[in-house]
């Protein structure tokens, strides 16, 4: 039927009930969700005192006009349009919170907002504060699930127009609950809902803080760095300078995803450089730990572990359990590209307890990767599998798409360690589809020996060709990466074995999906014939930068598996340069 008549049939329905059955059904209409009896009287209770909804909501159920499952009752769809659009609308439905009533308690300011008017926005409100003092106790906050309360009533105090009592809502779980839980496509979607409704500059700060830190854990460091930008803008603004340092390191952590790091550095001095004038202790660790992160990109491990060990002496003195662990873990990947087993470990494995102590599935799941790449490291397959499952299974469960392409691509690199070509394959075709533009090279690289291994030659050139796409874009931002650039060595012995050059008629893309114009191509593009010495004079600018033993094995071990095609010697004397 038509919209028009169906809505005229349920009002002529409507009509037929007793006030009371009406305005019950008005409530459930207002609160859009399944919800008990108990939710309804409260709702109602300004304007009819002595309602007893159950008897009323258990009428309309038995005349098919409300549903109900395990002891909740909802309206169908066109019910719902229609009781609630006959409810009388307020003209004004914004709520302005200032800085004064932000300080005041959250319980005094709901019951500022008590109205007894049956109105839309009034209604709307009076249903957010049901669920405001329906909330869980804060230690029994430990899943989504948990949180119903404060999610209902976000959205409430949305549909009432209060976006900003709504963001105030949103800012006590985001950060400490939905992102430590892993939930960041969630706190995006929320943030959205009320980032261009926002009056208070400090929540407007929050906003910008929250979905930035959410694109940069999905994988999506563009995105991310315009939100800091945004949100660094307001708090020099605001004259805000501890939150300005915030923004700093972040944009930090956000360059580096893009294969910037000295341009990371400039904002890590930045924002160390702030906190140490307002004596930040704790963001003074946080922006160390950035530092000992870029030396780390950059191969100055030793110098990466001294920055690691100045924050973790901060975070262990003063409790901050998460950054432990996150600095734990970084200190046991270093002694893994420095080849030391039993501190990589020892390390990493310390992150893990942290990390399932707080319940912070993120780090749990980098933490198995970390232990999962040190275990591989050493030549130790079953463990890394386990390991790289149970970040994977994590990572899938939260959506961590740094986590899904890395462990997944570590996952393929076991697999082909143990000659098992067929699930090295399917799990780097999987990997594949998690684009993470900083880790790319490498995993296209991977893809490209395995396809090889296969005797899928079309395949692998296809792959070794994109894999030098994106490890050129990488490097003409910063020529010292020298994981871009062992890739690269990698894809360019690929394609010597291939038969030189890169399918001419393939549009290699670069990471932002844009195709190399055939005028502007190089050895990237795929038109240009690498030779053998190509790949050396790659391979020792990597070892210039970076000779530690365990980058300098993993490297060999993927050389040692692209050879076992090589059957004209057409390598022969790329390892010894790889090895330094």
């Amino acid at each position: 039927l038509p919209d028009e008549v169906v809505q005229k049939l349920v009002g002529e329905a409507f009509n037929r009930l007793d006030p009371s059955a009406q305005k019950v059904m008005q409530a459930l209409a207002v609160y859009n969700r399944p919800v008990s009896p108990a939710a309804i009287d409260y709702l109602l209770q300004p304007h009819l005192p002595s309602i007893d909804s159950a008897l009323v909501l258990n009428r309309l159920v038995n005349i098919h006009f409300a549903r109900r499952e395990a002891g909740r009752y909802h309206l169908h769809p066109a019910d719902k349009e229609y009781a609630f659009s006959i409810i009388p609308v307020e003209k004004d439905l914004t709520t302005k919170v200032t800085k004064e009533n932000q300080e005041e308690s959250s319980r005094s300011l709901r019951a500022s907002r008590l109205t007894n008017a049956f109105t839309q926005h009034d209604l709307l409100n009076r249903a957010a504060d049901y669920f405001a003092q329906a909330r869980k106790p804060r230690a029994e906050w430990k899943k989504l699930d948990d949180l119903a309360a404060q999610l209902a009533e976000f959205e409430l105090r949305c549909e009432a127009g209060g976006y900003d009592t709504a963001a105030s809502v949103l800012a006590e779980v985001d950060s400490d609950y939905l992102f430590l839980w892993g939930h960041y496509r969630l706190v995006i979607d929320l943030h959205f809902l009320v980032k261009d409704k926002l009056q208070d500059k400090s929540l407007i700060i929050t906003t910008m803080y929250g979905i930035g830190n959410s694109y940069l854990w999905i994988g999506d460091a563009q995105k991310a760095i315009s939100f800091y930008e945004s949100g660094l803008h307001t708090a020099q603004e605001e004259k805000e300078r501890g939150i300005e340092g915030v923004f700093l390191g972040n944009l930090a952590i956000a360059y580096a995803a893009l294969g910037e790091p000295y341009k990371a550095i400039k904002f890590d001095e930045q924002a160390l450089a702030v906190a140490r004038e307002i004596g930040d202790e704790e963001n003074q660790a946080n922006w160390l730990i950035g530092l000992g992160n870029r030396y780390s990109e950059l191969g100055d491990i030793q110098r990466a572990i001294e920055f690691y060990e100045q924050g973790l002496e901060y975070y262990r003195k003063n409790g901050h359990r998460r950054n432990e662990g996150s600095a734990l873990g970084n200190i046991g990947s270093c002694y893994a590209d420095l080849g030391d087993k039993l501190k990589a470990i020892e390390f990493c494995e310390q992150a893990l307890v942290i990390f399932r102590e707080i319940s912070d599935r993120s780090g749990e799941s980098k933490a198995c990767e970390i232990i999962g790449n040190s275990f591989l490291s050493f030549s130790e397959y079953k463990h890394a599998k386990e390991n790289f499952q149970q970040a994977i299974q994590i990572a899938d469960e939260i959506s961590f798409l740094t986590v899904q392409l890395g462990a997944r691509s570590a996952l393929a690199e076991t697999y082909l360690f143990q000659n098992d070509l067929i699930n090295a394959y399917a799990a780097i075709e999987t990997a594949l589809q998690y684009n993470v533009e900083k880790d790319d090279y490498d995993a296209t690289a991977l893809h490209g020996i395995i396809a090889l291994r296969q005797g899928e030659r079309k395949t692998a050139q296809e792959a070794f060709t994109k894999s030098i796409a994106q490890a050129d874009e990488i490097l003409a931002k910063t020529p010292e990466y020298y994981s871009a650039l062992d890739a690269k060595g990698l894809a360019l012995c690929g394609l010597t074995i291939c038969g030189g050059r890169g399918d001419p008629s393939m549009p290699t893309e670069t990471n932002n999906g844009k195709t190399i114009p055939p005028d502007k191509s190089t050895v990237s593009a795929g038109r240009v014939a690498p030779t053998v010495d190509d790949a050396i004079a790659t391979f020792r600018k990597a070892r210039k930068i970076a000779p530690h033993a365990g980058v300098v094995k993993s490297v060999l071990r993927l050389f040692d598996e692209l050879v076992k095609c090589d059957e004209e010697g057409i390598l022969k004397g790329v390892r010894e340069v790889i090895a330094g």
